[in-house]
């Protein structure tokens, strides 16, 4: 009966171990883009994919262009299917994004996934939110002109606006027509893109409309 009742333990034993293991063992997941390769202006669209919820957080990393890797995001887990949408454009003139190409890693409950995509410059552009808020600010006449041509002067010598080199006058202040408002009120509606609103005042500033005089750096 003594052996009769181990062996019978075995049995129960061995039938619970594989049970067990998958229990303990790490899930299946992924991580994709959107789309393969990026271009100035484009929002990063990040998707991951688990194949059970296990209640801790995910980790996602992004490893740039000289291979230097940072923490991209934290974030709970409820669904098996996410969506990662970045709130902001990529941004042209930013030494943050540079043309190449970019790794990222998926960590989640001892499991690990990762992909890359490739930014490159077709000549679009991309401009910093704090610029648009500029914008809306002097649609609104919150501040005046003078105020946002320091936003002008900036997206310049970043290159984001890239105009033949003027020479040094008194001012170096834009003065900027009241009727320009209505490009920007366009682009703050999204009416017209950021290059397309980058590629108007470029035109404007060639023109001799919005007056800029800059020093040679």
């Amino acid at each position: 009966m003594k052996i009769a009742g181990i062996l019978l333990s075995l049995l129960v034993m061995l039938s619970i171990l594989p049970s067990l293991g998958l229990a303990f063992a790490a899930p299946t997941i992924s991580i994709e883009t959107s789309q393969s390769v990026y271009e100035y202006g484009d929002h990063l669209n990040i998707i991951i994919k688990v194949s059970e919820i296990t209640g801790g957080d995910a980790y996602i990393y992004i490893i740039n262009t000289e291979e230097r890797k940072s923490l991209l995001r934290q974030l709970p887990i409820s669904q098996e299917y996410t969506e990662i949408p970045a709130p902001f454009p990529i941004e042209s003139g930013s030494p943050i994004w540079l043309v190449g190409t970019y790794g990222l890693e998926f960590e989640y409950s001892g499991a690990k996934s990762s992909t890359q995509f490739t930014l490159e410059d077709t000549g679009n552009v991309g401009l910093p939110p704090w610029i648009k808020d500029l914008a809306k600010m002097w649609v609104t006449d919150r501040i005046t002109g003078k105020h946002f041509s320091v936003a002008i002067e900036y997206m310049i010598n970043s290159e984001i606006i890239k105009i033949p080199y003027t020479e040094p006058g008194e001012e170096t202040i834009s003065s900027i027509p009241e009727w320009v408002k209505n490009n920007a009120g366009w682009w703050i509606e999204g009416k017209i893109s950021d290059t397309e609103f980058t590629m108007a005042l470029q035109y404007l500033v060639k023109t001799g409309i919005i007056t800029v005089n800059l020093s040679k750096a």
